[in-house]
């Protein structure tokens, strides 16, 4: 309904449609704007996590440097307790870089890199953190950094994961990355960490390593 100004005969104010018009061109630009604000920030996520897998990845060849071999991806027998077979490699970096007997001890990282997807702890801790939970090293999503060692090129490895859109729980196979160009695993004679990005899947595009996979 128009509303006229009954001295000059010209309308005032807006149409019914106007108004929904108005309406809509909001909400496209509301989702437009929420939509870019979610990829800035994923884009700071990435960055982020990156930069953490340069850390972790120095603190792995330090180990190395110091140990005689990168940290293992698997749980060796020694271990006397050993929780759930998910998120393993990432676990096993983490007992390696902080052992329950002290006998390392790599840089400090802060409490919001550690997680335990998989939800998995141990009677005493194996590590030097007081609690028994098994933690993993974490992305900039709060999910499990995958840590594979070269000897374990080739195998398969469950990681826990949660969507980050509605939460839910997914199961992965994470498995070493080879490259398309020399046919070759990356870091052949090393390890590998990745991440599962933003999607919170392994294997997708999105996933992040401590090598560049290059353009398919």
């Amino acid at each position: 309904m128009q509303i006229m100004n009954p001295k000059s005969g010209q309308r005032a104010g807006f149409t019914l449609i106007e108004i929904m018009a108005v309406l809509v061109i909001l909400a496209i630009l509301s989702a437009f704007l929420v939509g870019t604000m979610m990829r800035s920030g994923d884009v700071v996520h990435a960055k982020n996590t990156r930069m953490f897998l340069d850390q972790l990845q120095t603190m792995a060849i330090d180990f190395e440097s110091q140990q005689g071999d990168y940290p293992l991806s698997t749980f060796p027998s020694k271990l006397a307790e050993q929780p759930s077979q998910a998120n393993m490699g990432s676990e096993m970096l983490m007992v390696s870089l902080y052992p329950a007997d002290g006998s390392y001890q790599a840089m400090d990282v802060p409490e919001d890199r550690l997680c335990n997807t998989d939800d998995d702890s141990t009677k005493k801790a194996i590590t030097s953190y007081s609690a028994g939970s098994a933690f993993e090293f974490a992305d900039d999503w709060g999910n499990p950094i995958a840590y594979i060692h070269r000897r374990d090129y080739g195998k398969k490895f469950n990681y826990v994961t949660f969507d980050p859109q509605d939460e839910t729980a997914i199961d992965n196979q994470v498995q070493a990355v080879k490259s398309q160009k020399t046919g070759d695993y990356f870091h052949k004679r090393r390890f590998q960490l990745i991440s599962a990005g933003p999607d919170g899947f392994f294997g997708s595009e999105d996933d992040i390593h401590n090598f560049t996979v290059e353009e398919e």
